[in-house]
């Protein structure tokens, strides 16, 4: 005896395709120089930390306040002697001027450099998320460009405002703070030509070495290391070495060189060599970088 079997089919379901055509896109197209602004404002962002957690904004703020120190502490010590009446001129704080700032920030504005710069290539090379920059319109060296820009306006504002602390300062303790006034009216060009100089120095030299690696701790400790051993070659082989191969190996200390430029921007220049000389490197060491960044990225849409 044998079971009827009833097979109870699935009514279908039914469904109209309708054939939409290809839209083209009918918005406002901003090209190249709005794509450039939104990786310039990513940039700026990642290298300060916003819109991350308060742990990731400790190491950039701190390192800027720590650059800021020296003018900050003065203000504080002339404002308060002033207060109670004290007189200025007894604080000696002559030696400290736009000119020597530099010599009190470099090693705080190097940190910086080391530890902020691996943020602007490292984690998209990590991610692999650089063939969606390099989408139309960009192309890789204007992804490199916003990048460079990006970083150079906050390493730019870093230098720039602990100079316009200092210059306040002198000002403040200065006996005659007007006539003060009319006889340094051009130190704040200076400054900000020095500042230029080693905001691009830096900049340029922390994303060159960045280039080469997707992790930001080999990134820092490369970066760290290449100014930390060329400053320690070009003293020790200048302090061994006698005449001018003692003055050319000095060059080696990228650094060191920039003082020297900073000094001739002063008016001030002391160097062993002629101030052109270590201009140029300026402009040499930047124009490596530039090349080296070039040679990394020339392919990166391929």
């Amino acid at each position: 005896m044998t079971a009827d079997r009833v097979v109870t089919r699935r009514p279908e379901a039914e469904g109209e395709v309708y054939d939409l055509g290809y839209q083209r896109y009918a918005g406002e197209r901003l090209g190249v120089p709005y794509a450039m602004r939104a990786i310039w404002r990513d940039s700026v962002r990642a290298s300060l930390g916003l819109g991350r957690s308060l742990t990731s904004k400790l190491l950039p703020f701190g390192l800027i306040v720590l650059a800021l120190a020296p003018a900050l502490i003065t203000i504080v010590i002339a404002g308060f002697v002033s207060s109670f009446g004290g007189d200025l001129a007894e604080l000696e704080l002559e030696e400290f001027t736009n000119q020597a700032y530099y010599e009190f920030a470099q090693i705080p504005l190097l940190l910086f450099a080391g530890a902020l710069g691996p943020e602007m290539f490292c984690p998209d090379r990590r991610s692999g998320v650089l063939v969606l920059y390099l989408v139309r319109p960009i192309t890789p060296i204007h992804y490199v460009a916003a990048r460079w820009l990006g970083f150079f306006t906050v390493m730019l504002g870093i230098l720039l405002f602990p100079q316009a602390l200092v210059y306040l300062t002198q000002l403040v303790i200065a006996d005659n703070p007007w006539s003060w006034l009319g006889d340094h009216l051009d130190i704040l060009p200076r400054a900000m030509l020095s500042g230029a100089i080693l905001g691009a120095l830096l900049t340029t030299g922390a994303l060159a070495i960045s280039a080469f690696t997707d992790r930001r701790p080999y990134a820092a400790g490369a970066i760290l290391g290449v100014f930390f051993l060329t400053a320690a070659v070009g003293g020790i082989m200048s302090d061994v070495l006698d005449g001018a191969s003692a003055d050319w190996w000095a060059l080696v200390n990228v650094l060191g060189s920039f003082l020297e430029v900073n000094n001739w921007a002063f008016g001030d220049f002391d160097g062993e060599l002629s101030a052109y000389v270590y201009l140029v490197e300026m402009v040499a060491v930047v124009a490596l970088g530039w090349a080296v960044l070039w040679w990394r990225y020339r392919g990166a849409a391929s």
